[in-house]
């Protein structure tokens, strides 16, 4: 009994101490809240002075979670919508310009080829549609079929010249697409056949393509500058329009100068306006192109040899000189520009200034053998100054030997014997001849004529009498010692003629 007792007092306790410590840990009767901002919260009442009061506890205010939001995918514009519908008829218009060109085929016989019109109004329309094809959707590798299919129209309407560029550009530029190797039996049937005059041209163009490396662009780009070396005029329209779709189309090619290039140099094989306008293109938009040189003389001659506008092409010249003085270019314009004043201008003043400035400049170039010449050429035919021809020729063989420097010499000394007669400087010339060249036969001939010129333009019959010995025993079994001999003897009758006092 008495542990029951004990027991209930010990839980009585227990229990009064557990509801004193409930409250003194229960949250105030006003609850704090955390104002959100420009809120103004309500200010809590002051509890009585005899109220202990508990301490307030601020919880920060949990963070917002934020919802998960898809992402946005770019809007479609019209722009792309369109490219998109684009690309999606590509392979129906392959098919339609495939259908189309079949079925405008014509049948031809060989005798009904020769009398019959070529012409069909759909094929310009057809090659102009293929063109345009070609420009927006040089990527897709089922161009190459497009490339064919131009080459055919073309075949068909004899142009054949178009026909083997379209093939050759469809091999630089799709050599994996099965109409490639079409292309290559294409063009061997062109060079056999109707290209049989072109079959060197064409076999060496075929074999260029072999060497291309690098992606579509890079292949053609290097194809067409290859082909901008043409200078057969036949292929120059079609090679000049593959050149100008490539620009159109050109995505990747950095160095487009170089087919500006080569489009402006089949120009000058059709039309001269043509062919400056895309050279003042090149220069106008590439200030940084390695062909501006080239460009500007290829200008220069345009404007000489096409236009007849000789100020413009000495303008031309003058500036390339100007601009780039240590190119091979302008040792060209110099060249150019002396022959337009000598040959088409005729003011023989300028143009020996221009070639003597040659002269001085490229030393023991062969450009300096030319100008020699032409300057000799000017003064003896032209300006009536055969001493100074003399004196050009003598240039020569100072600077050039071997055979140059010989036909020089023997130029000089005719100049001197039949029309300045300057029977001292023949001497001179002659024995220059025999210093070059002794064991040679003009050396020889030099030899007897120093003594013919010293018995019959001097008339010193002594000195000469010698010199015809000297030639005999030197060259006793050559035909001119015959010749010799009988002046000997002829000299030694007059000799003793003059010797002999007159009765």
């Amino acid at each position: 009994m008495r542990r029951l007792t004990l027991l209930a007092v010990w839980l009585g306790v227990t229990f009064v101490s557990a509801m004193a410590t409930g409250e003194e840990n229960a949250p105030p009767t006003t609850t704090e809240t955390a104002a959100l901002p420009g809120q103004i919260l309500p200010q809590a009442s002051t509890p009585p002075a005899d109220q202990t009061e508990a301490p307030a506890i601020h919880i920060p205010a949990a963070q917002p979670i934020p919802e998960y939001a898809p992402a946005q995918l770019p809007t479609e514009t019209v722009a792309s919508k369109l490219r998109a519908a684009q690309q999606s008829l590509v392979i129906p218009k392959i098919d339609l310009l495939r259908a189309t060109v079949k079925n405008t085929a014509s049948t031809k016989n060989l005798f009904s080829r020769f009398i019959s019109s070529t012409s069909n109004p759909i094929d310009a329309d057809l090659l102009n549609e293929m063109r345009h094809f070609t420009e927006r959707f040089p990527d897709h590798p089922e161009t190459a079929e497009v490339f064919h299919l131009m080459a055919q129209v073309h075949l068909r309407t004899d142009n054949y010249t178009a026909a083997a560029v379209d093939w050759l550009v469809l091999r630089a530029a799709y050599p994996d697409s099965s109409f490639s190797k079409e292309a290559g039996k294409q063009l061997q049937g062109l060079a056999g056949d109707d290209l049989k005059k072109q079959a060197v041209i064409l076999k060496a163009w075929s074999a260029q393509i072999d060497k291309l490396k690098g992606e579509r662009e890079e292949r053609l780009a290097n194809m067409l500058k290859y082909l901008g070396e043409n200078t057969e005029k036949e292929f120059a329209a079609p090679i000049a329009g593959a050149c100008a779709s490539f620009l159109v189309s050109n995505q990747s090619w950095l160095q487009e100068d170089a087919i500006e290039h080569a489009y402006a140099r089949q120009a000058t094989l059709l039309d001269a306006q043509m062919a400056l306008y895309h050279f003042e293109k090149m220069l106008a938009l590439y200030p940084s192109s390695p062909l501006r040189a080239d460009s500007m003389l290829s200008m220069g001659d345009v404007q000489r040899k096409s236009l007849k506008a000789f100020d413009l092409a000495a303008k031309s010249y003058a500036k390339l000189i100007e601009q780039f003085p240590d190119s091979t270019e302008t040792k060209q314009s110099y060249e150019s520009l002396a022959a337009m004043y000598d040959e088409d201008m005729r003011d023989y003043p300028n143009a020996l200034k221009t070639y003597d400035t040659i002269v001085k400049r490229y030393k023991d170039d062969p450009i300096v053998l030319r100008a020699l010449r032409a300057m000799a050429n000017i003064q003896q035919n032209k300006s009536n100054q055969p001493a100074q021809a003399i004196e050009s020729h003598l240039k020569i063989a100072d600077i050039f030997k071997g055979a140059d420097g010989l036909d020089a010499l023997l130029t000089a000394e005719r100049i001197a014997t039949f029309t300045t007669r300057d029977w001292k400087v023949a001497i001179d010339v002659n024995n220059r001849i025999i210093a070059l060249a002794p064991q040679h036969e003009e050396a020889i001939k030099a030899q007897f004529n120093n003594a013919d010129i010293t018995e019959n333009k001097l008339s010193d019959k002594e000195s000469a009498k010698k010199m015809y010995e000297e030639f005999v025993a030197k060259y006793s079994g050559h035909t001119l010692a015959k010749d010799a001999n009988r002046r000997i003897e002829a000299i030694n009758k007059a000799l003793a003629s003059a010797a002999t006092p007159s009765k």
